[in-house]
């Protein structure tokens, strides 16, 4: 195109195209800097010479789409300014804003038509405020604190048909139903509000530290940056097997008043699971025990361990708001029943990775980390560029897997007799004190209870079936018999409580009246080796994608035998090894220790049924007596 049809071409306001200052693209979202880019492309193409079909062919941009651009941008702001590169922001309003009633039946989207719509109805507007200011619905009278801007659209669609306004009448004519300015607008009147969301994760009042005790405690995972190996040793006499794991997960809770760890657990799989969470709340429940050391050159100290070993009136103590993230294993249904049948504590759910929301917990993390794990010579660090990240041979895995776990175990115990910020005592001193005060009543869990904290982790709900007309449960991809299941009760829903450690016997309760159904047994192919809720998921999966194909009666030990050949070709393998070594390992351990032959054991139908003793208030005054002549001395 020549010089004088390309000047007759040019708008006289893109003359000066040069100068124009470009917007802040790294504020947007990545759909929205896509966009601009297209359509600056565009532009700038057009300025150039190119032709419609050449700028369509290359931006997909439309002559018509390109000359209402060009508008945009050469209009004249308030300060007489040409809009420039600003026009081609999306959803950029560039006109005085009119809520006059009669743009709402134009069938276009104009600025101002929002306010035009809560002019006319003004009821719908009534219903927005309180919903994006309180959080509450209109068709309910509880606070939703999980409400996104996505829910917030949905309901403002859904009201805005109850009032009889359809297409082609705002909010409908609009590319985004109004979505962008229905944000914007909530944004505002949030920001000019600012006693909302009392108990929102992101507000500054949510973020205040607590007024008491056990008022709220944070819960999260975070994996520790260290290489360590377990020897496994081959079924049928083949040998050991090194197996070489970094980065176990580490699943602490947090106490905020006192900053002091009151529970934790330590994960050995690619991502910690509900399970460990709820091993964790029960560790912050059951009274501390101190471990027996692998390494004859550490000890414990005088009052270092858990809170909750510390007296009597501290164990068993429930809080009122446990804060974590939207990670899939705290979001299960089986951790949330776990957490509604032990603590009965409020959950508030924040954004992954979020110090702003957490910071309590992330900081101790840190200081875990820096104190104690980043010190040892094979330490991954804490990134790739960290310099204390060794690189010698000779420091590679060489720590043992309980080395790790009384190292962590030490860690935390010390941290707690650690000064708690803005006091001149330590983290389990202020708890202690607290109770000592008689100032606050703690809610613990009922000694009725209690039992159930000690002997189970694991709660959830499951419907009674039938199979081949006989009553049977269906939980975690198993089969469970029993002789409390009968005929009548196919239909009803049940609460079980399990082990984690082992998964092969259940204990079920009727929901309702809370008759207890006894003991419930797996099916035979399950039965004769303990197995956790991941290693059964672990099988379950290999045997989904055909990697892992079984006739064998005992499940659980093929798969540890087929996991064996796996680690030996692939490394990515030998995490799930180890933690299936370290399961069967344990429990060979607690079947050795009871001295008696377990009742998963005797296939006989008429032995599968073994009721559970609970223990009795005998044994209750001697854990608490144990509890009180130990004090806070360990030896």
């Amino acid at each position: 195109m020549n010089s004088i049809n390309l000047n007759k071409r040019l708008h006289h306001g893109l003359l000066d195209i040069d100068n124009w200052i470009l917007p802040e693209v790294l504020g947007m979202d990545e759909a929205s800097k896509k966009d601009f880019e297209t359509k600056k492309s565009a532009l700038i193409q057009y300025v150039q010479g190119s032709s419609f079909a050449e700028i369509k062919k290359l931006t997909g941009v439309s002559r018509q789409h390109l000359h209402y651009l060009i508008k945009r941008c050469t209009e004249i702001d308030d300060k007489g300014n040409t809009l420039g590169y600003f026009g081609l922001i999306k959803w950029k309003h560039i006109s005085k804003r009119n809520e006059k009633l009669e743009k709402l039946e134009d069938g276009k989207a104009v600025a101002g038509s929002l306010q035009a719509l809560f002019k006319r109805h003004e009821s719908l507007e009534k219903a927005m405020r309180k919903l994006i200011l309180e959080q509450i619905p209109p068709d309910s009278t509880k606070t939703n604190t999980r409400i996104t801007w996505h829910h917030i659209h949905n309901i403002f669609l859904q009201e805005c048909t109850a009032l009889k306004i359809s297409p082609p009448s705002y909010p409908f004519c609009s590319d985004s139903n109004g979505k962008a300015s229905l944000i914007a607008w909530g944004k505002k009147i949030q920001n000019h509000h600012k006693t909302i969301g009392e108990f929102h994760p992101h507000s500054e009042k949510a973020k205040a530290p607590p007024s008491r005790c056990f008022e709220r405690v944070e819960e999260d995972g975070h994996f520790i940056d260290v290489n360590w190996t377990v020897e496994v040793q081959g079924l049928n006499g083949e040998g050991i097997i090194n197996c070489k794991v970094s980065r176990l997960w580490l699943i602490a809770l947090l106490e905020c008043k006192s900053t002091a760890v009151i529970g934790y657990s330590i994960s050995l799989g690619r991502n910690y699971n509900a399970s460990d969470v709820a091993m964790a709340v029960r560790s912050s429940l059951v009274p501390w025990k101190p471990r027996q050391l692998s390494i004859s050159t550490i000890a414990y100290k005088p009052g270092e361990c858990l809170p909750n070993a510390l007296m009597p009136e501290l164990s068993y103590v429930c809080y009122d708001e446990l804060w974590l993230d939207n990670a899939k294993s705290q979001l299960s249904d089986l951790f949330l029943t776990v957490l509604e049948r032990s603590i009965n504590a409020v959950p508030v759910f924040g954004p992954k990775e979020s110090p702003n929301v957490r910071p309590r917990i992330e900081q101790m993390f840190d200081l875990l980390e820096e104190a104690g794990i980043h010190c040892l010579d094979g330490t991954t660090g804490s990134n790739p560029k960290d310099p204390r990240k060794s690189n010698k041979d000779k420091d590679q895995y060489f720590l043992k897997l309980e080395g790790i776990y009384d190292l962590i175990d030490l860690l935390i115990v010390r941290y707690n007799t650690g000064i708690a910020p803005g006091t001149t005592i330590s983290r389990n001193e202020v708890l202690k004190r607290a109770v000592e005060r008689e100032t606050s009543i703690f809610r613990q869990v009922p000694l009725s209870k209690r039992n159930n904290c000690i002997e189970y982790s694991i709660y959830d709900e499951v419907v009674i079936g039938v199979e081949r007309n006989t009553p049977v449960v269906r939980w975690k991809n198993a089969r469970y018999y029993g002789k409390g299941l009968t005929g009548n009760l196919v239909g009803r829903e049940i609460l079980i409580m399990a082990k984690s450690a082992d998964i092969r016997e259940i204990e079920a309760l009727l929901l309702g009246d809370g008759k207890p159904l006894g003991t419930l047994i797996v099916e035979r192919r399950w039965r004769d080796t303990a197995h956790t809720l991941f290693s059964r998921s672990a099988a379950r999966r290999a045997m989904t994608n055909n990697s892992f194909i079984s006739h064998a009666a005992d499940i659980p030990l093929a798969f540890r035998k087929h996991m064996e050949h796996e680690a030996k070709a692939k490394s990515t393998q030998q995490r799930i090894l180890a933690r299936l070594h370290k399961e069967q390992e344990a429990s060979s351990e607690t079947d050795a220790g009871a001295n008696k032959k377990p009742n998963h054991l005797n296939h006989e139908a008429s032995d599968k049924v073994s009721p559970s003793d609970l223990q009795d208030n005998k044994k209750l005054d001697e854990l608490d007596a144990l509890i009180k002549n130990y004090r806070t001395v360990y030896k």
